[in-house]
């Protein structure tokens, strides 16, 4: 049955906590048994190939290991259920892993009762919240899972804070990354990383900010070419663009991307350029060359104020968290210059 998601900011988060479809579990055994009885979980994205985590992780795995001169966690696993005397494992992969990189047969795990995949996925992301660094792509996908067993839509607040809510605060605190990326495709979120890796389709959480604030300009400003693309289309073709190179010009495509937006913004509305730029049909520079005479008799025309319109504009979409120092020296310098000019005004 769907969970109703909290209305009354006021509930106790520990009674709701109580509420878990895991509170209250109990593990059934712990002792060593063989590695080669464990089976990976295919719904656990712990493995994804995408995410570097794990890469990240292994350098100190391995020391422990070597530091201690063996394994202090066990493994978390859980019984199959069917008669098998098989496990599914639930938490500990890359201990797992180096362990049998090291030709060990046996390692000593927790062991759960069969469980269901909703329980899997609640216990693998409470065991998970502890850990560093935290993975929002990962936790994505187990709670697009967890959308899917109670019927709910992860991209709708309420349901997503639904959610959210069975799990602990260092998941929930990361709720607006969560929202960012719950509004693209799941085929899309699936190629979010903490990092980028352009040869294995990867693109870093960054970027995807940068081009969730060009996929908005483009239905805010272009809204008849963003027709064009229905549903889930202009995401794709965005990443598509960015897969390709578009937004590669001698520098940083982060940077590039926001001079895309910049541009988007300041085109009249629907301008033809903007549909061929995202069609694929103009490169970047092309793109750049078609809409500079039009963006500098705007600016000729407008004056101060369209000049001041075009801050605002930017200003109200940036991320400030992700600023260059450039940027913030040069925001600086114009926010003291205004100041200047305004106490002028006022003195006269």
């Amino acid at each position: 049955m769907p969970k109703t998601a909290l209305k009354d900011e006021n509930v106790d988060q520990v009674d709701f906590l109580k509420r878990s479809p895991i509170h209250g579990i109990k593990p059934v055994a712990e002792r060593e048994i063989e590695l080669s009885l464990i089976d990976e979980d295919p719904s656990n994205p712990g493995s994804d190939k995408f995410s570097k985590r794990y890469d990240r992780r292994a350098p100190d795995i391995r020391e422990s290991f070597d530091i201690i001169g063996g394994i202090v966690y066990p493994l978390v696993v859980c019984e199959k259920g069917d008669a098998s005397g098989r496990y599914t494992i639930i938490d500990g992969h890359g201990r797992g892993d180096e362990a049998k990189r090291r030709g060990e047969k046996k390692m000593r795990v927790i062991i759960f009762p069969p469980l269901t995949l909703e329980k899997r996925i609640c216990l693998r992301e409470v065991l998970n919240a502890a850990q560093e660094p935290f993975d929002s792509p990962l936790v994505l996908k187990d709670l697009s899972l967890l959308a899917e067993e109670r019927g709910l839509d992860i991209r709708n607040d309420n349901d997503l804070e639904s959610l959210l809510a069975d799990l602990p605060a260092s998941i929930r605190n990361h709720r607006k990354k969560l929202k960012l990326l719950a509004k693209w495709p799941s085929e899309v979120a699936n190629k979010i990383g903490v990092d980028d890796n352009a040869e294995a389709g990867v693109i870093g959480l960054d970027k995807v900010k940068e081009l969730d604030l060009l996929v908005g300009s483009v239905k805010k400003n272009h809204p008849e070419t963003a027709k064009l693309f229905l549903g889930d289309k202009l995401q794709k073709q965005v990443l598509k663009l960015y897969f390709n190179g578009t937004f590669r010009d001698g520098g940083r495509s982060q940077d590039t991307i926001r001079d895309v937006n910049r541009i988007l913004k300041k085109l009249p509305q629907d301008h033809p350029s903007t549909k061929k730029f995202l069609k694929g049909s103009l490169s970047l520079g092309e793109f750049k060359a078609e809409t500079e005479l039009e963006l500098s008799d705007r600016t000729g025309r407008d004056g101060l104020v369209g000049l001041c319109k075009d801050l605002n504009a930017l200003l109200t979409d940036v991320d400030a968290l992700h600023l260059t120092a450039a940027e913030r020296r040069s925001l600086k310098r114009t926010a003291e210059l205004a100041s200047q000019v305004l106490s002028e005004v006022q003195s006269v």
